[in-house]
């Protein structure tokens, strides 16, 4: 039976993929003996041919692809160069942070430690002093006694030592003498090589109940001095300190008496605010 071109063609799909009866196969192999048309329709639907689409030339089109994968590169890069950066800042932070607490906890449980007891003087004074209080940032010590003798009238005395993480010393001793050691310390004061103070945290002299025998002053560290008061007394003040302030509520440790008039060494005084910015221009 011999088939029309149109239902050839309509069965060629089902041919070609071998779907087809095998009367449908013989009939169609037939027709496409005999018919060109149907023969081209079917080699074409045989092996098709491959068709490209370009909404531009193909070098336009390579460019774009091009430029496609490398902004998509550059936004991978991207992403994870800021993924590292957010990583390193948010590290640093966290030892910051860790380091402020550090300090701050460190701070907290720093022991402010007091002594009142003169027999333990030489723990903290002189060449034989314990580890801690051996060095005091440098500062010279000698105008206190070396030692504590028997002729000597301690009327008051206290040490007090606090480091959170940098070492304050502030200490006092008021000592009555006899009149021929009361003369030969004064004598042995007035001879040292004071240095000028004034100006220093605020400081403008003392009151005018007591003479200054002997300033050992530092703008930075502090100071170390000598007082003469009435009945041949002589008090010896330590104010010893770093940063230009102190942690300690010193007036509360030192009676206010023997302070310097007008020292201020508290966190926010204003000596210290002028030396920062003069550091800092």
């Amino acid at each position: 039976m011999k088939l029309e071109c149109s239902i050839i063609k309509d069965l060629l799909p089902l041919y070609v993929e071998q779907l087809a009866s095998e009367a449908s196969c013989r009939a169609i192999e037939e027709h496409l003996k005999e018919c060109e048309e149907c023969r081209t329709a079917y080699l074409n639907m045989k092996t098709p041919e491959l068709h490209i689409q370009y909404d531009r030339t193909p070098a336009e089109s390579l460019k774009k692809y091009v430029t496609k994968k490398k902004w998509r590169l550059g936004i991978k890069v991207a992403a994870a160069t800021a993924a590292v950066v957010f990583l390193i800042v948010f590290i640093r932070l966290a030892l910051i942070g860790s380091l402020v607490g550090f300090l701050a906890l460190d701070s907290m449980n720093a022991r402010v430690y007091e002594d009142t007891d003169v027999n333990h003087y030489l723990r903290y004074m002189g060449n034989g002093a314990q580890e801690e209080y051996a060095d005091k940032w440098g500062m010279d010590e000698s105008i206190f006694p070396k030692e504590i003798s028997e002729e000597m009238n301690v009327t008051d005395y206290k040490m007090v030592y606090y480091n959170p993480w940098d070492a304050q010393y502030l200490s006092y001793l008021v000592v009555e003498y006899q009149e021929e050691e009361y003369q030969a310390e004064e004598k042995r004061l007035k001879s040292y090589a004071s240095t000028e103070y004034a100006g220093y945290y605020g400081a403008e002299g003392f009151a005018e109940s007591y003479e200054l025998l002997a300033m050992e002053a530092d703008p930075y560290y502090g100071f170390v001095y000598a007082l003469k008061a009435e009945g041949r007394k002589i008090i010896y003040v330590e104010l010893i300190f770093c940063n230009y302030f102190m942690d300690l509520e010193y007036d509360e440790i030192i009676p206010k008496e023997y302070l310097p008039v007008g020292f201020d060494a508290t966190e926010n005084n204003f000596y210290r605010k002028r030396q920062l910015g003069k550091e800092f221009h």
